[in-house]
């Protein structure tokens, strides 16, 4: 068995303060988390850092590289996210981007046309669920759930249009039965006339 490497704490502390100032300026991308937390935990993982070369090298504080003597970061407010603002605008207009997408209208007009075992397997409740829980997390200043649309909107929209395929295949098949006209037919006049209404 070879022998373990052994860490690097001068180049762990580098990463670690560069991580810190990162996640203050810029924030971070966690789902779940505000950045408070995640500099929290950066902040801990350089007081460790710190102790192993305490360890290390006792009191010969000539050993001791440079970015040892770096002040430690300060505890940050809690909940405190970078970029507010811009999260809160951007994640306002991801909002405008979903209710103007035309897969996610098909889906909120078509819901009501499954029945419960479709809506499970098409999961179109979890997929509408995307914009109220984007509306909510406006109305409540939710920052975090803000974030995870702020920035990216397209994954959402990718599932728009995954679950719209499904419904319509659904929804084609139940319509072929009954009328003969598919529902993309009846979905066609559908946009028309929101095209038509927006015109008045």
């Amino acid at each position: 068995m070879g022998k373990k490497k052994e860490t690097d704490w001068e180049a762990d502390l580098n990463r670690e303060y560069a991580q810190w100032e990162y996640l203050r300026e810029y924030g971070g991308s966690d789902p779940f988390y505000d950045d408070a937390t995640n500099m929290k935990l950066v902040r801990n993982h350089i007081i460790y850092a710190k102790m192993q070369l305490e360890e290390k090298y006792g009191a010969d504080m000539g050993k001791y590289p440079d970015i040892y003597f770096r002040e430690l970061p300060p505890e940050v407010e809690a909940g405190y996210m970078a970029r507010a603002g811009e999260i809160r605008k951007r994640a306002a207009e991801a909002l405008e981007i979903y209710l103007s997408d035309m897969n996610f209208q098909y889906l909120l007009y078509s819901k009501e046309q499954l029945n419960s075992k479709e809506i499970k397997e098409t999961c179109i409740e979890n997929v509408l669920g995307y914009v109220s829980g984007l509306a909510r997390a406006l109305k409540k200043d939710d920052l975090i759930t803000m974030r995870r649309h702020a920035f990216e909107t397209g994954g959402y929209q990718e599932s728009f249009a995954d679950c719209a395929e499904k419904v319509k295949r659904i929804l084609n098949e139940k319509q072929k039965g009954e009328s003969g006209q598919t529902w993309e037919e009846q979905m066609t006049l559908f946009q028309f006339g929101l095209v038509a209404g927006q015109r008045r």
